[in-house]
């Protein structure tokens, strides 16, 4: 009786065993689709060493592509970035990451600081024949103008350029070129901001000096778009007294730009 009792117990342990097999792939089937989706998730990962932009930079500017899975971290030591999504959503920030991180190109920019004054005067020979300076001198009230400096700058796209302006150094300039090619021809974006950083005053002894203004004025603070190549006038501003000698009481400044590289 013993011995049945064994048989039967052993017995049913087999078959439980037995179906617990084979109800296993129904209970698989009968699983949530989320659950057999993470099943089936495969995730890629990218180690990428970038040249020319900062890793945080980029890693800003992936954020619109970070899903569920997205993982993106940045070394700005070693200038690193650390990727891991879904392989569709990976490739789609790598082709972002190929798009920016390229070598920025060279443009040369050339400006003109033109004094314009109310009073009757000459115009520098040069201007006379400017078509700029024409048009302008149908839209506004100055009756001479004079050229009085002009430079050449060699900046980088996406990079801030400095430099001193006037005769006296009496302005600065601020530059931020940055290269558009998703036209047909390319297009220079520019961020220019031209202040007034010096004004002339008289000594007791009668001399002249330039002294520094605290706080600068800022005359033009400007975003522009020009073709390669396209020259402009970026703004005409009042100056304030002191900012050159004489009569002179407006300023005009005129940009071109191109691309070389």
């Amino acid at each position: 009786m013993r011995t049945n009792n064994v048989q039967k117990f052993l017995l049913t342990l087999i078959l439980s065993v037995i179906l617990m097999f084979d109800l296993n792939p129904f209970l698989r089937a009968a699983a949530p689709d989320e659950v057999k989706q993470q099943e089936l998730k495969v995730l890629k990962q990218e180690v990428v060493k970038l040249q020319y932009t900062e890793a945080e930079t980029l890693r800003k500017l992936l954020v619109p592509y970070f899903g569920p899975d997205t993982r993106v971290s940045a070394d700005d030591k070693t200038n690193v970035l650390s990727l891991s999504d879904n392989p569709e959503n990976l490739e789609k920030m790598l082709a972002v990451i190929r798009k920016i991180d390229v070598k920025p190109k060279d443009m040369v920019i050339t400006m003109q600081l033109i004094i314009a004054s109310d009073a009757e005067g000459p115009t520098d020979p040069e201007l006379k024949n400017d078509p700029l300076i024409k048009d302008l001198q149908k839209l506004l009230r100055f009756r001479s103008y004079q050229l009085l400096d002009a430079t050449l700058v060699r900046s980088v796209d996406r990079k801030e350029s400095y430099l001193s302006f006037g005769p006296n150094n009496q302005f600065d300039i601020r530059l931020r070129p940055e290269t558009v090619e998703e036209t047909a021809q390319s297009h220079i974006k520019l961020y220019v901001s031209l202040r007034q950083i010096k004004i002339e005053s008289t000594l007791p002894e009668g001399k002249k000096v330039w002294s520094p203004i605290t706080p600068a004025t800022y005359l033009i603070d400007s975003n522009l778009s020009l073709k390669s190549g396209e020259r402009t006038v970026v703004g005409v501003s009042r100056l304030s007294e002191g900012a050159v000698a004489g009569n002179n009481n407006g300023l005009i400044l005129i940009i071109s730009g191109k691309i070389v590289s």
